[in-house]
């Protein structure tokens, strides 16, 4: 009897540590489901581009000259105002015979190179200042012999004032290619831009985006969903089972955000891991997190 209570109770207990396994067993398995963000691999064209730096200048510089030398008795305007063609800018009475002569704007522009003061004597050889058209600004690249190619068939090309990546961009006209170099033994590329709203004015820095290379036709994954192991790149793909494969992919251009990839293994449409990838391996168990939820 007593080997038969014995028997009992070593039976209970082997009953609880079999539950006991089992429950650890199934928090281990729901501990290894990792949550992670997807997204979708698509299919298009990447273009690599090469930035040129700018400088813009005026369209159109009229310099004003005094009719006669004389003492400059008012001045109507200031540096960086703008002019209409025949606004009166200045007045001044001539050395020789006291007549008054009164200046007037010769075209429309913003005033510039104005560093007369009134009681001062003015020459009829010099400018007194000069009128900037800025309605439309000029750009002057410089390039190597190499680098015209580059340019070749390019009729617009986008330009930006900062350096950001989320800087505004507009697009500029490519008006001339020299055909001979400077003395420097570099070549001179024009550009012009409608400047009514981009705003800037002669002497800014001006970040022109030269397309070098594209690649078409390539299958395009976010940046963030590369994974790097022993100079090999993978990323994750999303099964139906809600598991993960290891997908080895090439590079064939990475860029901040978009990555341009070749891949046997992978199509547009599939869905692959863009966040949370660093704890997968193959066949992990995943959960989706949607957009709402992150």
């Amino acid at each position: 009897m007593k080997n038969l209570k014995w028997l009992v109770i070593s039976m209970f207990v082997l009953f609880l540590v079999a539950c006991s396994n089992e429950s650890d067993e199934e928090e281990t398995e729901v501990e290894r489901v990792a949550p992670v963000e997807v997204a979708e691999v698509t299919e298009g064209d990447l273009e690599v581009t090469r930035t040129y730096l700018a400088r813009t200048m005026p369209n159109q510089t009229t310099p004003v000259i005094p009719p006669v030398a004389g003492e400059l008795e008012e001045i109507e305007v200031d540096n960086g105002e703008e002019v209409e063609e025949e606004d009166l800018l200045a007045t001044v009475t001539s050395v020789e015979n006291g007549r008054e002569f009164e200046i007037e704007a010769q075209a429309d522009g913003v005033i510039s190179g104005l560093n007369a003061k009134e009681g001062g004597m003015v020459s009829n050889s010099d400018p007194l200042l000069t009128i900037l058209d800025l309605d439309t600004i000029t750009l002057d690249l410089q390039v190597t012999n190499e680098q015209l190619a580059l340019f070749e068939d390019l009729e617009e090309l986008n330009v930006s004032f900062e350096k950001t990546e989320d800087a505004k961009s507009y697009q500029a006209t490519v008006e001339n290619i020299a055909n001979t170099a400077g003395e420097t033994g570099l070549f001179s590329i024009t550009l012009t831009l409608d400047n009514e709203e981009a705003g800037v004015r002669a002497g800014v820095v001006a970040h022109v985006a030269v397309p070098e290379k594209v690649y078409t036709d390539s299958l395009l994954v976010p940046t963030t969903s590369l994974v790097e192991e022993n100079e090999q790149t993978f990323v994750y793909l999303v099964n139906e089972d809600e598991t993960v494969s290891k997908v080895e992919i090439t590079v064939e251009e990475m860029q901040s955000d978009i990555t341009a990839i070749t891949s046997e293994e992978l199509a547009a449409g599939d869905q692959i891991v863009i966040s949370g990838q660093l704890t997968l391996a193959d066949e992990s168990k995943i959960s989706i997190i949607e957009e709402d939820q992150s």
